[in-house]
């Protein structure tokens, strides 16, 4: 029930559409929602506090590569 309301919201906002422009953009926008697989990656600020730990340990560590190896291996993709 509640998705069917929340529909019915979308519905009138999409007929409240007076403009040829925002109509296309709105139009984009839900196609790329709908056509993706699954939601980006969402970190909350602790997950990203650790990641950055990491990142910057396995940095202090010489793990990984530099700019100019990465943008090599770039170009063989």
């Amino acid at each position: 029930m509640e998705l069917e309301c929340k529909k019915d919201e979308l519905r009138e906002l999409i007929d409240s559409i007076d403009s040829e422009e925002v109509m296309k953009r709105v139009e984009k926008s839900l196609k790329r929602i709908l056509m993706r697989e699954q939601p980006p990656c969402q970190f909350s600020v602790e997950e990203l506090k650790e990641q950055l730990n990491m990142a910057e340990k396995e940095a202090r560590l010489g793990l990984g590569c530099s700019t100019e190896e990465l943008r090599k291996a770039v170009l063989t993709w």
